[in-house]
């Protein structure tokens, strides 16, 4: 008799490298055995491609046939899948591109494929209460120092090194991608709406700051304002700070504010339904 689990690990390594499979081992029936193993091993691999392609539509179209298949067959050898959703089994498609020739010599690819993760997580994230501007009116001006933002679960701060994003947006309109270029902007914010769609917008190097402090370090507005206050004259830097502020509520990404005292721990405000 064999094993149940040496017979599955069998079947597994022939399915994923074509290992071979004793056709003692299987029963025979209308189809011949090696046929039949043969049709089991091109299912595994063709829906493990088309849930790469189910998620990353535009780098498929950007690579092209020839470059998407050996992408595919390099991928699917070096992370076969572990997971019981295929949601998830792309999580390392932008490492694995920035690491493997010859898609390290285009730096756009791998970027354009974890913009493509991004969005997926985005819409994916957990949900929130958003709260408006109102929340922050409400609090007393000596508080305003200690404020600490609470982002809403599905923002997403992602630094931009080419223009990946332009050539998303050519592809997904069927248009000619752009020649590769540098990103025009250091970064783009992403988050998904009220009425969950997802979004994204650029970012320029003083809001990247102002992000970088409240999302990324979670510190407090006076951080902020201390981290612009770097870069821009001190005359400009409250309106430039409170402006940041009043876009992000209104893009409604911020769920509740916290503030702490220097003696007592972080409180959580948030607007009542």
């Amino acid at each position: 008799m064999i094993a149940l689990h040496a017979l599955e690990e069998r079947l597994l390594a022939h399915l994923r490298k074509g290992a071979g499979f004793p056709r003692e081992w299987c029963a025979q029936g209308l189809v011949d055995s090696d046929l039949g193993l043969s049709i089991y091993a091109n299912a595994y691999h063709s829906r493990l491609r088309e849930a790469l392609e189910a998620d990353h539509a535009q780098l498929a179209a950007y690579l092209g046939d020839a470059l998407w298949a050996e992408f595919c067959a390099g991928y699917i050898e070096a992370h076969p899948s572990r997971v019981r959703s295929l949601r998830h089994f792309g999580v390392q498609v932008p490492a694995w591109l920035g690491t493997h020739a010859p898609f390290t010599e285009h730096p756009e690819i791998a970027e354009l494929a974890l913009f493509e993760r991004e969005l997926l997580d985005v819409f994916d994230a957990a949900d929130d209460r958003r709260i408006d501007w109102a929340a922050m009116q409400a609090l007393d001006v000596a508080a305003w120092p200690s404020v600490r933002l609470g982002f809403h679960p599905s923002v997403c701060l992602l630094p931009t090194q080419t223009n990946a994003v332009e050539i998303w947006r050519a592809l997904k309109e069927t248009q000619p991608p752009p020649a590769v270029s540098p990103s025009a902007t250091p970064a783009r914010l992403l988050w998904r709406d009220a009425e969950r769609v997802s979004r994204f917008r650029p970012v320029d190097a003083d809001e990247l700051l102002a992000l970088q402090e409240m999302v990324s370090a979670q510190q407090d507005f006076a951080a902020m304002c201390a981290r612009l206050a770097g870069v821009k004259p001190a005359s400009e830097v409250p309106a430039l700070a409170i402006g940041f502020l009043r876009q992000w509520f209104d893009e409604g990404i911020i769920s509740h504010l916290e503030i702490a005292s220097e003696h007592a721990p972080a409180q959580r405000y948030a607007q009542r339904d």
